[in-house]
Formats: structure tokens, C-alpha cells, sequence
């Protein structure tokens, strides 16, 4: 209580907001929801976080506070949304585009206040693009190594998160589509193919971008796209969530004529999706013998 008197007094004296912050990341866990709400937290932190738009540390720690906040009770992230969340983090990712931390923990608090689906069209109305100019800024192997301020790597496991979860609604879908997600995607494939966690989630946010149940639509894609599924299949032929992720998105993108030329016309497809069949004693759900019925047949 004592904190959130003072940053409401204090708001624009940027040093001390940082360090309310810092002790808010701390705290708020273990405060009782009641209290938190009737001391107007959502609403005091974000003011805070406008009054102090210039410094850095204070919008970096105030993405976690919202985060804690978010992840303490559904109603705050409500509130959160309500009071302008989402702009004030994309705004503050995008001024501080540098800063990998500030992309971090953006992306963190992003996605803990768009998991409510009703919130998900005005968060990424605001976030889609700093999200994804974010990632770009990001994800190269020099930007990614593990640091004491935290794994860089995770960083991008956690974006596509972000984009998973925004991308249940048609029109960030678009957003997604327009902003080049799918080429920010395939990209994070080649550049970390290895990291099993990391193409689940590149794999997962594909799969949602691409299929529009809304809709009952499903994107074509390019055969650039494909062939980053596929290394992602050869890549981690014994995880077998990898290849159940892959199977799923390739029976989805069946559905449309145009791909199942596209994957027709790749040579190793036929065989991924066998040996996945073969090596896990399944069919994932028939959806595997889905994709083999429009595949040319392994002996031709």
C-alpha cells in the first residue's frame, strides 16, 4: 500500500519508479487481490509507466509489474487492457527497439494480458508490430547467446508465444500475415532449427496463423515455407511433439488446392510424415494418413 501511495505522488520522478518497481515485482505474487484493487494498482502503475515514457529501466520493469499483475488475477488484466496496456508496452518496445530486454519483457507482458480471448483484438491492435519488428531486431544466432540478464534464446520461444495466442482472432491473423510473421517464422527455423522448444512454438504459431476456424480458411503458402517445415521435421525426427505439431499443420494446409500442390511437389514429405508414423507407432489422430491420401505414393 505504502508503495502504490507513493509511486501515485512520486510518478514522475523516474528513479524512484524504477525502484518501486522493482520492489512491485516482488510483492505483488504475494499481495491479497482485494488490496491490490482497492488501491487502484492497475491504473497507478500504468500512469507511472506514461509519466516516465523516456527512461528505459522504468518501462522495462514496468512490462514485468504488468506481467505479475496480469498473471495474479484475470480481472486485472481486464483492467489492465481497459487503461491502455497494450499501447504503453508497444509504445515503449518500439522507442527502445535496441533493447532486447525491453523486447523481452514486452512480449512476457503481452501475453499474459491477451490470454483472455475477448482482449486479444485491441492488444494486437497495438502489439502485432512491435511483437514482430521486436523479433527481427532480435533473433539472429550474435543477438541469442545466454546472459546474466537472461537466455536471449528464450526470448524468441516466448514471442512466438505471444504471437500464438494473438493469432486465434481473424483479423490479427491478417495483421500477422501483413506484418510477415510467417517470413519472421520460417526465418527463426533455419537460424535455430536445433532448439526442439523453439520450433514447437515457431511450429504452433504457424499453425494458428495459417488456419482461420472463423473463417473455415486456410492461407496458402509459398514453397519457402514448407521447406522450413520440412528441415524442421528431418531436423527432430525423435521428438515427437515436433512431428505431431508438423503433421497437424500439414493436414491443415491441405485443405487448400494450392498447397497440396506445393506439397506434392517436395520430395521429402511423403517420407517424414511415414517415418514419424513409423518411429511413434501412430497415425496422430489420422491426421498423418490425411496428409499421405493427397502425397504421390512412396513407390512411385
Amino acid at each position: 500500500t505504502r508503495i502504490i501511495d507513493s509511486l501515485k505522488r512520486m510518478k514522475k520522478d523516474s528513479y524512484f519508479v524504477y525502484k518501486g518497481f522493482m520492489a512491485l515485482e516482488n510483492l505483488v505474487s504475494g499481495a491479497d487481490v482485494d488490496v491490490l484493487t482497492a488501491n487502484d494498482t492497475p491504473k497507478v502503475v500504468l500512469n507511472a509507466i506514461e509519466a516516465c515514457f523516456e527512461e528505459v529501466n522504468v518501462q522495462i520493469h514496468g512490462a514485468e509489474v504488468i506481467f505479475h499483475l496480469s498473471s495474479r488475477h484475470d480481472s486485472f488484466k481486464e483492467a489492465l487492457v481497459r487503461l491502455g496496456a497494450a499501447r504503453l508496452i508497444s509504445e515503449a518496445m518500439t522507442r527502445f527497439l535496441p533493447s532486447w530486454e525491453m523486447q523481452q519483457k514486452g512480449c512476457i507482458a503481452i501475453w499474459s494480458i491477451s490470454t483472455p480471448k475477448a482482449l486479444r483484438s485491441e492488444v494486437g491492435h497495438y502489439a502485432i508490430t512491435p511483437i514482430i519488428d521486436g523479433v527481427s531486431a532480435h533473433c539472429s544466432p550474435d543477438d541469442l547467446p545466454s546472459s546474466s540478464q537472461g537466455d536471449k534464446q528464450k526470448f524468441c520461444e516466448d514471442a512466438l508465444g505471444a504471437v500464438k495466442c494473438l493469432s486465434t482472432t481473424t483479423a490479427n491473423k491478417r495483421s500477422l500475415e501483413e506484418s510477415g510473421a510467417i517470413d519472421l517464422i520460417c526465418s527463426i527455423i533455419w537460424l535455430h532449427g536445433d532448439n526442439a522448444d523453439l520450433c514447437k512454438a515457431a511450429l504452433s504459431a504457424l499453425s494458428n496463423i495459417c488456419a482461420d476456424r472463423d473463417t473455415n480458411q486456410i492461407l496458402r503458402i509459398s514453397a519457402d515455407v514448407l521447406d522450413a517445415l520440412v528441415q524442421t521435421m528431418r531436423t527432430h525426427q525423435n521428438k515427437k511433439e515436433v512431428q505431431s505439431l508438423a503433421i497437424v499443420l500439414l493436414r491443415n494446409l491441405t485443405f487448400s488446392p494450392t498447397n497440396c500442390l506445393i506439397l506434392q511437389q517436395n520430395k521429402y514429405v511423403s517420407t517424414l510424415v511415414h517415418n514419424a508414423m513409423v518411429n511413434f507407432n501412430t497415425s496422430f489422430e489420422g491426421r498423418a494418413e490425411d496428409v499421405l491420401r493427397v502425397m504421390p505414393s512412396l513407390n512411385q
